[in-house]
Order: C-alpha cells, then structure tokens, then sequence
C-alpha cells in the first residue's frame, strides 16, 4: 500500500511539473553579496549534504546560492558558509566544535561557544575559518593567440586562499520585541603567482524589531550595519604595494500597522552607503530607498503590493584614478509579490515583480570572488565598481509538498538589466614573449530568461535535495568581452543515516561552459575566442557518532578531478580529501 502511494505521489508531481513547465524563463548567478542585484524569489530552501552533526545542534547554516547576475558558474560554493546562532530552548552553557584539514590542504573550523543562555538573554562567541592552501591549476593560452582557449596546461603554481570570522553576538527579547547585537573581525588572505593581497575589516551589527502578535497594531524594525575595512595587496603589473580603505554603513527600517484585521500598509527604508580612500579609489557612494507598500492576507491570499522609490548618489573625488559607480538609476521599481493556495497546505501559486540598484561596493564584489582585487580591472577596461541597475524582474512559481515529505518550487521568470558586471580576461603585457593573461569585470546592459527547479524529500533516515536552472541571455550581443552564464546550471544532494550512528553522503554541483572573447589593454579584441569548460564537481561524506557529543568526518571533493573555474583562469588543484571531529558539549 505504502508503495502505491509513492508511486502516485510521484506521477502526481511529475503531471503538474510538466503542466507548469511551458512557462520557461533567469539568472547569471549564487549571499549578502548584491542583495540589490538580485531579487529575493521567496522559495523554500533546499538543505545540502552537510554531516548530521552540523544540522542537528542548534546551528543554521546559509549556502548562498541564488543570489547575482554577476558570477555565471558560481551558483554553488560550498566554500563560503554564514553561520547564525538558531533560536534555542533555554539552558546552561553549549559549546561546539567542528573542526577539519585534509589534503589537499583545506582547513575548516565552526565554533559557538555560548557562557550566556537565560530565557531572555543569549551571548555567544563563534568562529569560522575556510581556507584553500595548495597549488592551482595553470590555464592559459594553449597554441597560438588566434586559437587559444582557456584549458590546463598541466603545470601548477602554489598560492593561497583563507577566510576567518570571528567574534561575540547575542539578544535580548521581551514581550512585545527582540534586540539583536553582534561585533566581530572579518578577514581574508590570498596569494599566486600575480596577486598578493590581504583583506581586514571590523563588523558591527545592531537590530531591533517588534514582535508580530495577533493584537498587534504597530509593527517596527530597525537594522544597522557598519564596517571598516583595509586591503594591502601587490601584483605583477604595479610597482611596490597598494593600498585601500573602506567604510560601509547599511541602515534598514520598517515600519508600519495594521488598520483592519488582515490588512497593513507597511512603509521600508533603506540606506547603503560605501567611502573609499588609498592608491586607487577617492570616492563615495550610495542608494537611498523608500517602499511604501500595501499587505493583506486570509487564508488563501497573500498579498504585498509596494512600489519602490530608488535614488542613487556618488562623489569621485580629485584623488579618483578612474571615475566609479557612473551609472544612473529609473528612480522607480515595482515591488510586488502575490501567492494564492491553491491546495491549503499543500500548494501555492505565486507571482513576483521587482528591481531596484546597487553600488556593487568593493567588500560585496570581494565575497563573491575573492580573487578581486584594486588593480582588478586595467587600463581601458572602465571602473572596477559600478552600480547594477535591474530595471524590472518577474517570477511566476509554483511551490508546496506531497504528504508533508517531498516539497518542491518550480519557477520562471525574466529580468532586465541597464547595467550589471559580467566576467572577462584581458591580455596584459607581463614583459615576456606571450601577455599575460587577467581575469577582470566588464558592465553591460543585458536581458534574460530562466527556469528553476528546487525539490527536497526528507525522511526519519533519508534525505535527498537539490536544484536544477536553465537561463538564456543576450550577454553574447551586447559584448563579446563579457563572458557568458552557464545554460545550465544544478546541484543534488543524497544523505542516509543508519540509526543516528554511521551517516553517509553524496552530492554533486554542475555547471555548462562560459564563453567570452580575449580582450587587450586598449579595449580591443585580440581575436581570440575563450572558453571556461563546464564541470561536476562530485563530493561524498562520511561521519560516525561516537556519541551524540561527539563524531568523527570525513569528505572528499571534487573526485571527478574536474578543472573547476569559479573565476575565469583559477582552479584549485583536483581532488582533495578532509577529515576532523565534531563536539557538542
């Protein structure tokens, strides 16, 4: 009996995927990182094979995946984790620790200790270290410029990659509202064979918002955020070292009531804002918005019907080497999102539209790919940072779960960009008999379309998951130096556990190739047609609890030995395997 009904559980989903599906239509990539370049598609999220251990205590972990235009390839990146403290019951003290190296090497550490746990009151100190230490791959031209692509030459070259976080955050609730706080370093440290560069910035973070009640009539929020950050890096082409100093402020509000049951009019604030000082940049920039927006909901309906108001300013001073953030906004944006139940519970339809800008400030493009750097883009090739304008975005979807265990989100839509960065390779004069070759960023207005798939199903010993996107562009026609997204684009994931003793994991990230032509230092095209090959990067993980304090793990990546290029022309060395332990005291 139980087979049966899998077996029309199953038919049932594969007859609304297929009926859903003739609306194909987006996106050129996967975290705070341009949070305005990218609308939020309200779809549930898919949980990725990570050892039990890491979901089971109190830890949330966000894999960013969902999130640029910019980037093409990157719509995995298992490298970068944010990690948040989850809501927990009240109690003593809790320590964890995850903590692993491997070979090739690829240090890891997750750790939350929290001496503060009261009914209201919540204080923690945590960290996070991710870091690459080995050789790279060395792609480069392979023959004759007018033939060359971008493939492994199979020679090597060290370098290094390394992410920490760390500091102290907690909370404070009542009755009517919750106060959030935290204060920590960031820092980042590269090395190759070009760029030698180290990134250092101080956060703090500061929230408060009201609680949503039934008898609530008023309801608030406020969130502010303020770094300041300093970058000392060297390259091949530019003499002693470089400096670079950043301030970023990002203020959030909202507030808003309730006039009738069911019915808001609710209005958000937003400010970003980024200063820059040192050898290259002398400038300011920023965006100011304002949505008033209209909210009601009953049990089948949910709407939110807003309009955003978007302006955006800047100051390039006298010290500027190349003028920034020079493209100019629409003012206005929609800002709607409309979901109907059509099955309560079980499936809802939904429609989004949206826009707006962002200043692509130096730290949000440095998260995304850390192999950016001040001297990223060369002479003639235009600023490195630039506003994203998306004009408008729209989404139709359809979302829910079969008998409380299968859960799925299928979605198409279309969006349009007056202007947004794009990858691309220049061709550098490095003093030998054959340039250099550099990655870099390139602004085009472009449009596109797209199709997303996101199913999870998740039992007692069971859990599959994953996404699969198609997204076309007019990359292509608007610049042949801007390199195009991956057509397709997925991730699955697979986990069995064996009486919450012996977990054991597989999962796969792919993505299809990217094209782009080479470009030189005046702008022009060297005639040379590249290409990032496609790849699937296939990792599995094992881990056996001792206790349900403490386990041991094991994963290996990337075991098909693909040549892997989040950043056009680097790729990490192959194959590699990382073993450590896990605490939960």
């Amino acid at each position: 009996m139980k087979v049966s009904r899998i077996y029309f559980t199953v038919s049932l989903l594969l007859l609304c995927i297929s009926a859903a599906g003739q609306d194909l239509n987006p996106t050129v990539e996967v975290s705070r990182q341009y949070r305005g370049t990218m609308m939020d598609l309200d779809k549930p999220s898919v949980e990725m094979a990570v050892p039990d251990s890491v979901t089971k205590f109190n830890l949330q972990f966000d894999y960013s995946v969902f999130d640029s235009p910019f980037k093409g390839a990157y719509e995995f990146r298992p490298f970068l984790m944010d990690m948040d403290i989850a809501p927990s019951l009240p109690g003593e003290r809790s320590l964890y620790l995850r903590a692993g190296a491997g070979y090739t090497l690829h240090p890891t550490l997750d750790f939350v200790w929290s001496p503060v746990r009261k009914e209201k009151f919540r204080l923690s100190l945590y960290g996070v270290h991710r870091s690459y230490i080995g050789s790279y791959r060395s792609l480069g031209v392979d023959g004759q410029m007018p033939r060359a692509s971008i493939v492994p030459d199979g020679t090597r070259f060290s370098g290094h990659d390394l992410l920490t976080e760390a500091g102290v955050d907690g909370s404070f609730d009542w009755k009517t509202g919750v106060l959030s706080f935290r204060a920590g370093y960031y820092g980042t440290a590269l090395k190759d064979t070009v760029v030698s560069k180290a990134y250092d910035g101080l956060d703090v973070k500061f929230g408060i918002a009201s609680k949503q009640r039934l008898e609530s009539h008023l309801v608030y929020s406020l969130n502010v955020a303020y770094r300041f950050a300093e970058e000392k890096s060297e390259c091949l082409w530019v003499s002693g070292r470089s400096y670079l100093s950043e301030h970023n402020l990002d203020v959030d509000a909202s507030l808003g009531g309730t006039f009738r049951s069911g019915h808001s009019v609710l209005a958000d604030f937003s400010v970003d804002y980024a200063s820059y000082g040192g050898h290259v940049f002398g400038s300011d920039a920023g965006s100011v918005s304002v949505t008033p927006h209209y909210v009601f909901s009953n049990s089948r309906w949910n709407l939110d019907l807003g309009v955003k108001l978007a302006f955006l300013f800047r100051n390039n001073r006298a010290d500027a080497v190349i003028p920034m953030n020079m493209s100019k906004g629409q003012a206005v944006y929609p800002d709607v999102r409309i979901s109907w139940s059509a099955i309560r519970k079980y499936m809802d339809v939904y429609l989004t539209a949206g826009g707006g800008p962002d200043i692509n400030r130096y730290s949000s493009l440095a998260d995304a790919d850390r192999h950016i750097f001040m001297f990223y883009n060369h002479a003639g090739e235009g600023p490195l940072l630039d506003n994203t304008v998306e004009r408008v975005s729209a989404s139709l979807g359809l979302k829910g779960n079969i008998a409380s265990r299968l859960s799925y989100d299928l979605s198409a839509g279309y969006r349009n960009f007056s202007n947004a960065p794009a990858h691309s390779v220049s061709a550098v004069d490095g003093g030998g008999d054959m340039p250099h070759l550099a990655p870099g960023l390139i602004y085009i207005p472009y449009q596109m379309f797209y199709a997303r798939l996101d199913m999870a199903w998740k039992s007692q010993d069971f859990r599959l998951g994953g996404w699969v996107q198609y997204q076309a562009s007019d990359v292509a026609k608007r610049s042949a130096f801007a390199f195009t997204p991956s057509a397709f684009t997925g991730y699955a994931s697979a986990q069995y556990n064996w009486k919450e003793r012996i977990f054991v994991g597989v999962d796969c990230g792919f993505a299809t190739s990217r094209q782009g032509d080479l470009r030189t230092s005046s702008g022009i095209s060297a005639g040379t047609r590249l290409e990032v090959p496609g790849y699937a990067d296939l990792g599995a993980s094992f881990e056996y609890a001792f206790t349900r304090k403490f386990s041991l793990w094991l994963r290996g990546g990337n075991l098909l030995n693909s040549v892997i290029q989040y950043t056009p022309l680097y790729s990490q060395s192959g194959i590699y395997f990382t073993a450590g332990i896990c605490l939960n005291l």
